[in-house]
């Protein structure tokens, strides 16, 4: 992470994120960081801050979630022995040490891999002994996760790798063997004729191996009726082998560029790379899509778990149920349903204990069904790009095809005026571009990555520049993940054994106060043995029998007297220990985030599923018109919205499967959410921490992006003009051009790290 340079923050002691202090936290910026430090501490694990190299993910609340892990217990039961999965949040060195030691300290364990470039892992274990649910679970406290294995997720840059590879070692051999040329080997002598076929062997395979992947790409472009930047580079790389290929036949070895083809190949394939590699390590921090829920048919009966997601609208047949609807409509309270009562799809089940349903439509024609669709996102054109390739392209040929006319007409020598048409093609060729551009792209996402955000999609970049509007969502995107408890004081006043009771009390209940105090607590202590259970009284708190007497956590009045703004009190035998107010806690530096992007002209908007009052309210505190915050959308609502105020320039941000029609819609997307396996997946890109300062800097990011952009195509412009007058007076020799090729790169790669150093 960056470091702060805000005088009014620190660092996070875990994780490095910039946060502002507060007394209850003053080293940490959030319960999960603080939670999993003192047991990195605790277990005798602090090696892992001394090998710790890179960011990490702020651990927020992922260690205090109940997670589902039925999933990997039956994947266990098919592979007892040997399994691999996928593996969110190793991210260094450190990581992979940490995971290692955890897993050895597992009984039965015998062997683990752990790829950080892939995000997976591989064990192999004694089956009868090892428990992979507890080391789940164990890596979850520590704030990493395990997914299924995604095999549709192989990175996309396996066969360029290969191709990267092989066109390395030619490159390298076809210099070598054309060098003895350049420097004066005698057509006549023994090796020669060795030398110069095995230039012809080497620049042949180059043009195969790697020439086929931007000729591939080239074709596929103008069938979609798009000019790729590929386009003009397969036109430089065809007329070079092409024009070598003919002198190579006819002896004339003056005019031969296998050198100069291969290296070209090689120094483009190498820009490539390094622009599919920068991307695909965003996407790979994350898990794949979560596996589809229960899909039931109108009129099924079926059991729902505590913490599972109810994927139908139903009929409740048990008697009572605590159900969270965060997800669906952005409320952050939780509601109670009685036996009979209807359910929605997408609720969350927070009671303790399963519930009984009745299906009421089928699954394929459910809320939830279309929230879970990821859409194919058209091909981005980027019309300024492909005016200039189009307008690039007809100049050279037209250039080269006068000056071959000129040449063969002044001097009737067909070969030399193929060499005027061939070395035209070929110094044009913007190869400059095709290693700068990809490293400018480099440096602007490892920039992004120091503060915390992670474009997933390189077609971001252009959609950016047409962003007039942000819509937000409200709870979990405006605000923190989880609800934020007002008066802290209340629980430090408490004694050991009050607290530790309390803990037991909400461990392992889902209920948003319950996970609240469950941070608060496990902060500062450790988890909890084994206890009686409470007896949750649904719409009125939880109930606890023990030696100590009746403890009751709950609304005021049901669990005992409290002061009249208290939302929850807790007491034991009817008196009360601690009067609790609990709301949302904005993000940090958010009201300051909004007046900085109304200052840069973008129309800023809320569209939340929340209450119109808490929108109203936000509104208030962010200083932005009420008249521009909407309350109480449903998701089609939000979709709708967007479709008639302009989405094809808006940028959405939100956190829920309840905006993820309202993604749909958008021109660009962005998630602060990256643990719940769905909208970080339909994302443009994701972003860490507390606060919001990511969005701007993205829009710095992506505007010093494209001044290095535009800076080398000018310079490109320029140096073709030279280039190209060198070559129609036959000055151009494949010497020359293997010369000018790197020094023009050098130059662009200069200015490219010179354009965009505020962003390193």
């Amino acid at each position: 992470m960056a470091a702060a340079t805000d005088p009014r923050s620190k660092v996070c002691i875990h994780c490095g994120t910039p946060f502002e202090p507060n007394p209850v936290r003053p080293d940490f910026c959030c319960a999960g960081c603080q939670f999993v430090h003192n047991l990195i501490s605790k277990n005798g694990l602090s090696q892992f801050y001394e090998l710790q190299d890179s960011t990490i993910f702020p651990v927020k609340s992922l260690v205090f979630q109940k997670r589902d892990y039925t999933w990997l217990a039956a994947l266990a039961e098919q592979c007892p022995e040997s399994l691999q999965l996928d593996l969110q949040g190793v991210s260094c060195i450190g990581c992979v040490w940490l995971i290692e030691k955890l897993f050895d300290r597992q009984p039965g364990a015998l062997a683990i891999h752990v790829d950080p470039a892939l995000g997976r892992l591989q064990w192999r274990v004694e089956a009868d002994r090892f428990d992979p649910v507890a080391f789940a679970r164990e890596l979850q406290n520590y704030g990493y996760l395990l997914g299924p294995l995604n095999n549709e997720a192989k990175p996309a840059r396996n066969t360029l790798v290969i191709r990267l590879g092989v066109c390395a070692a030619l490159a390298m051999n076809a210099m070598l063997f054309t060098l003895p040329s350049y420097l004066g080997m005698a057509p006549g002598s023994d090796l020669f004729a060795l030398f110069r076929n095995g230039a012809f062997v080497c620049g042949t395979l180059s043009f195969l191996v790697g020439g086929s992947y931007f000729l591939g790409r080239s074709l596929q472009s103008l069938r979609a009726r798009v000019l790729h930047i590929d386009l003009p580079i397969s036109l430089g790389l065809i007329a070079a082998y092409a024009g070598s290929l003919v002198a190579w036949r006819a002896g004339a070895d003056g005019f031969v560029y296998f050198d100069f083809v291969s290296m070209f190949t090689f120094l483009m394939l190498v820009g490539r790379w390094v622009q599919q590699a920068a991307v695909e390590k965003n996407r790979r921090r994350l898990l794949g899509a979560p596996l589809n829920p229960l899909q039931p048919q109108s009129g099924d009966r079926f059991q729902i778990g505590s913490g599972q997601v109810i994927p139908v609208r139903s009929k409740l047949l048990s008697r009572g149920a605590s159900l969270g609807l965060e997800w669906i409509n952005g409320e952050s309270e939780a509601r109670s349903a009685v036996e009979g009562g209807l359910i929605p799809s997408g609720a969350l089940n927070l009671s303790q204990h399963p519930i009984e349903l009745e299906a009421l439509e089928h699954w394929k024609d459910s809320i939830l069904a279309r929230l879970l669709e990821v859409q194919t996102r058209e091909i981005t054109r980027h019309t300024g790009l492909e005016k200039f390739i189009r307008i690039y392209i007809l100049a050279v040929l037209a250039v080269g095809v006068a000056a071959f006319c000129g040449w063969l007409s002044a001097t009737g020598d067909l070969l030399r005026s193929l060499q005027v048409l061939t070395s035209i093609l070929v110094v044009s060729c913007p190869c400059a571009a095709g290693v700068a551009l990809p490293l400018a792209e480099e440096i602007a996402l490892s920039g992004l990555r120091k503060i915390g955000v992670f474009v997933r999609e390189p077609s971001l970049w252009t959609r950016l520049a047409r962003v007039k509007q942000i819509v937000f969502d409200k709870t979990g995107t405006l605000t923190l993940e989880t609800m934020a408890i007002r008066n802290p004081e209340e629980l430090l006043r408490l004694d050991p054994e009050t607290r530790r009771t309390l803990l037991g009390m909400v461990n392992d209940n889902l209920h948003p106060v319950s996970c609240c105090l469950r941070e608060h607590l496990l902060a500062e202590m450790d988890a909890p043995g084994a206890s009686p259970a409470p007896r949750e009284v649904v719409g009125a708190g939880l109930e606890l029998q023990n030696p100590a007497g009746l403890w009751r956590l709950g609304r005021p009045g049901w669990a005992g007297n409290a002061p009249i703004d208290a939302d929850c009190v807790l007491t034991r035998d009817g008196k009360p220990l601690a009067s609790l107010r609990f709301g949302e806690e904005t993000r940090t530096g958010a009201s300051e985030e909004m007046a900085q992007l109304t200052r840069r002209g973008f129309s800023l908007h809320i569209l939340s599923g929340d209450r119109q009052a808490k929108v109203d309210a936000m509104a208030e505190r962010l200083g932005l018109p009420k008249t521009q915050c909407h309350g109480a959308f449903s998701p089609e609502e939000k979709a709708a919205w967007l479709r008639s105020h302009h989405g094809a320039r808006t940028l959405m941000i939100g956190d829920g499967a309840n905006d993820s029609l309202a993604f749909n819609e958008s021109l660009c997307t962005g998630t602060p959410a990256i643990d719940c396996g769905l909208l970080e997946q339909k994302a443009d890109f994701y972003f860490l921490g507390r606060g919001l300062q990511g969005v701007r800097r993205l829009f710095d990011v992506a505007a010093a992006k494209r001044r290095a952009t535009f800076g080398v195509l000018g310079f490109a412009i320029v140096y073709n003009l030279v280039a190209v007058g060198l070559s129609i007076a036959a000055w151009m020799t494949p010497l020359a051009a293997s010369v000018l090729m790197p020094l023009s790169s050098l130059a662009t790669l200069g200015i490219v790290a010179f354009t965009l150093r505020s962003v390193r």
